[in-house]
């Protein structure tokens, strides 16, 4: 006798998608449109796309927009939107722990104030929308990346969405913190064009401890792709006090210096503090650890760029700084 599906297991099998951005020029070569599937195993504190770390869709709110009409606080089942009176003002006020995400309070929004973060997507939307975009492509060598959150959380969905892309001729790339098994990975070679592997750390203890990784199945995979003969990009996102020590460089030039000749380039992405607006949004402002770190500078990496040129990567070639692999 077969047991119920739980929730979780059927979100994975088919996963919310968080935004479809177009014009996209850091995702891979040419002009690209970039697929965002939300969810990732990996909770980097860093990371600047905290809307597609839960599978569960959510609410962003822009404040500045509000009015303050209450018709969202009227639509909302759970009383996550409530008012409150003080004296002759009346104000709304958000209890995000009641929050479920239905989006009632988004669809009841007139000023654009609530957006829901996760919605369903059919694959032939997805697909349609994507193609719309081909003549660009094919002129700037571009195309389509399946991106997060990280797509290998839902492996036969990623594999379903990128045989359909291919079947309309398009270039795919995927990026992916290669982190689940081989064999999910391997399948996906006959359909995409270009791995984009973000390699955050060589600490094992970090790896496990900090964003929630194995790094010895992501270091393997990685190696099983190049041995498999794909086209890889290293990413490495450069984080201050978590991976930007002359060790760190150290550790990252003595295992990528064995990949010279044989990946695509090693693209180093200084930290920067985009994401810090998102988590305001999404009501998480106190959970982002780097409050006020500022974004760091391209010439903080003149070291480890130095150390990568003398290990036989070419600057602007196989080897940039900010990963910007689009149009020239």
């Amino acid at each position: 006798m077969s047991t119920p599906e739980s929730k979780i297991e059927k979100e994975i099998r088919e996963p919310l998608i968080s935004n479809i951005q177009r014009y996209s020029l850091q995702d891979g070569p040419g002009f690209r449109t970039t697929i965002f599937i939300k969810g990732c195993p990996l909770r980097c504190p860093w990371c600047h796309n905290p809307d597609t770390q839960s599978i569960e869709p959510e609410i962003s709110y822009y404040s500045q927009k509000c009015t303050g009409c209450g018709r969202c606080a009227e639509r909302c089942p759970t009383g996550a939107i409530y008012t409150e009176v003080k004296g002759k003002e009346t104000f709304l006020r958000n209890d995000r722990s009641k929050c479920i995400g239905c989006g009632k309070c988004a669809d009841a929004c007139l000023s654009g104030a609530r957006d829901i973060v996760g919605r369903k997507i059919p694959l032939n939307e997805i697909i349609r929308e994507a193609a719309a975009d081909a003549m660009f492509f094919f002129k700037s060598g571009g195309g389509v990346t399946i991106s997060g959150g990280d797509p290998m959380l839902f492996p036969d969905y990623t594999l379903e969405l990128a045989k359909l892309l291919k079947k309309e001729g398009l270039h795919v790339a995927l990026e992916t913190s290669a982190f689940g098994q081989w064999q999910h990975l391997e399948v996906l070679l006959r359909y995409i064009d270009l791995f984009l592997i973000d390699i955050k750390t060589m600490d094992g203890a970090k790896c496990k401890n900090v964003i929630k990784g194995d790094l010895e199945v992501i270091l393997s995979n990685f190696i099983k792709l190049v041995e498999a003969g794909a086209s890889v990009r290293a990413r490495l996102p450069m984080i201050p006090g978590f991976n930007n020590s002359p060790s760190d460089y150290e550790a990252y030039t003595q295992f990528l210096s064995k990949f010279v000749g044989k990946i695509d380039a090693v693209d180093l992405l200084p930290f920067h503090s985009y994401g810090e607006k998102k988590y305001e949004l999404l009501g998480r402002q106190e959970s982002y650890q780097f409050q006020n770190v500022h974004s760091m500078e391209g010439k903080e990496l003149k070291p480890f760029l130095m150390m990568l040129i003398e290990a036989g990567f070419v600057a602007g070639q196989s080897l940039t700084v900010g990963g910007l692999i689009g149009v020239k």
